[in-house]
């Protein structure tokens, strides 16, 4: 399976088995580009696989629910893609932290997918949201650059504020922070699809 379609399907259904698939095709690429799209994929691999490694066998079922949830779904996969990979990538960027992933969040953090889980779920969800905001801003840093401290701060605190706050049910802040996670992998996968698509086509 090619990276692209890998991407696709993470984007779509994520699990630890296809971020597990498209490491190698990361890897296989230098620069710093690449660098942050493997630290994004690794992050969002070792959060998935700690999410269901934790659910009991009763409740896998509904963990494809939430987890489907999570996905970009109204953000429309190639849209993004496309967008992200054009020569407008740093405007792109902007109106998607600034703008559509907010609405997005929130309107995720409405629905309640499962049941709440144990509470050793809250140290998985802290830790994923730690290791966001430095993802968040490090990308803010790049695509804004003139951007002051305290309005930076102000954009990122506020797009997780959904999944910090104490009244979201546990289902429903797996389904924001896997959708963080798609979104972050897709902006750092976006401008190697080029490369990966020309290696690909060499070893075919």
């Amino acid at each position: 399976m090619s990276a692209e379609q890998l991407l696709e399907r993470i984007l779509t259904a994520p699990n630890p088995a296809d971020l597990w698939a498209l490491h190698p095709h990361l890897l296989a690429l230098e620069g710093p580009e690449a660098e942050a799209a493997r630290d994004v994929a690794r992050l969002f691999y070792c959060y998935l696989s700690c999410v269901t490694g934790k659910l009991t066998s009763k409740e896998h079922s509904s963990s494809a629910a939430h987890l489907a949830a999570g996905s970009v779904g109204v953000i429309v996969l190639h849209d993004v893609l496309e967008a992200l990979a054009s020569d407008d990538r740093q405007r792109a960027i902007s109106n998607l932290l600034s703008g559509g992933l907010a609405a997005t969040l929130e309107t995720l953090s409405t629905f309640q997918h499962v049941k709440a889980w144990e509470r050793e779920f809250a140290s998985v969800h802290e830790e994923a949201v730690w290791h966001l905001y430095r993802l968040l801003w490090e990308l803010s840093c790049e695509a804004q650059p003139e951007l002051p401290f305290a309005r930076r701060r102000a954009l990122i605190d506020g797009l997780l504020a959904v999944v910090r706050g104490a009244q979201l049910e546990a289902g429903a802040r797996v389904a924001v922070v896997v959708r963080l996670f798609q979104v972050l992998l897709a902006i750092r996968v976006a401008p190697l699809l080029e490369k990966l698509r020309e290696r690909e086509a060499l070893s075919a």
